[in-house]
């Protein structure tokens, strides 16, 4: 099955997204893709492009992170919000891209079993859709995904995929990687979670393409026209279940690239 993740950007050109999201269905045939900074009426628009078989799950209590799902291969069980470690407060540097004060991070779980005649069976699927905190550090962020690891149940029976954006920036090339694995080595050690585009490091956020309408924004974009970025590695598909296939698609309509995993359940 697969996969995939994509920060949407609050969908400010959600139109110039839609024919990647088809062309990925049409090509590869979408399972599951899990959405941040993402409102009901963005998750509506992505379900249609997808087509009449696919679902939208979402909670009120995390309304920027929605699960779109194929339902005729997937049925929903039960889905819950995890709240992830509150930054005791934003660095005064930090609130020219972020707010003032510290933002509650939430991660959205959804538990399925096989559709059909399988559903109800043991088996089945959890999928963790997160949206780490932009503020803070690496450190922070290692406890936020430490948080999330935890708060989920280890079985065999029932496969872990934890997809979404790290925002799990540095300043020196030379520190994304390490400091990106640390992020997710809370998934690999507690659920054997891998993350499936490690060997490829592909860039899947670029600071130049945000364009939003905080200043911290608009100079990252002025930076970019002048050369000046910082492309790094954010956006995850962490899976225990066997990989068997990934890629990275390209999305100048967003700051980040949609990342996808294919997984055998």
């Amino acid at each position: 099955m697969l996969i995939a993740t994509h920060n949407i950007m609050h969908g400010l050109f959600v139109r110039q997204l839609l024919p990647a999201y088809a062309r990925l269905h049409r090509e590869r045939r979408v399972g599951v893709l899990c959405l941040q900074e993402c409102s009901v009426s963005l998750a509506a628009q992505i379900r249609r492009t997808l087509g009449p078989r696919f679902r939208v799950l979402r909670q009120p209590t995390a309304p920027e992170l929605a699960v779109v799902y194929d339902r005729t291969r997937l049925a929903a069980r039960r889905s819950c919000v995890l709240y992830l470690p509150l930054l005791s407060r934003v660095p005064l540097w930090q609130r020219i891209y972020t707010s003032a004060s510290a933002e509650q991070r939430v991660a959205l779980v959804a538990r399925f079993a096989p559709a059909g005649r399988a559903a109800g069976r043991r088996r089945g699927l959890t999928v963790a859709n997160f949206h780490l905190d932009a503020a803070g550090d690496i450190d922070h962020r290692v406890q936020q995904m430490r948080a999330l690891s935890h708060a989920l149940a280890v079985s065999a029976a029932n496969p872990l995929v934890a997809a979404g954006d790290t925002n799990a920036f540095s300043w020196r090339v030379a520190d994304a990687e390490p400091s990106l694995a640390r992020v997710l080595r809370p998934l690999a050690t507690r659920h054997g979670a891998l993350d499936a585009c490690a060997a490829g490091r592909a860039v899947t956020h670029y600071m130049s393409r945000a364009r939003e309408p905080k200043l911290g924004h608009r100079i990252a974009v002025a930076a970019g026209r002048l050369g000046v970025d910082f492309p790094r590695r954010y956006d995850v598909v962490c899976s225990s279940a066997q990989l068997v296939g990934s890629g990275v698609v390209d999305t100048p309509a967003s700051d980040h690239n949609l990342v996808w995993a294919r997984v055998r359940l």
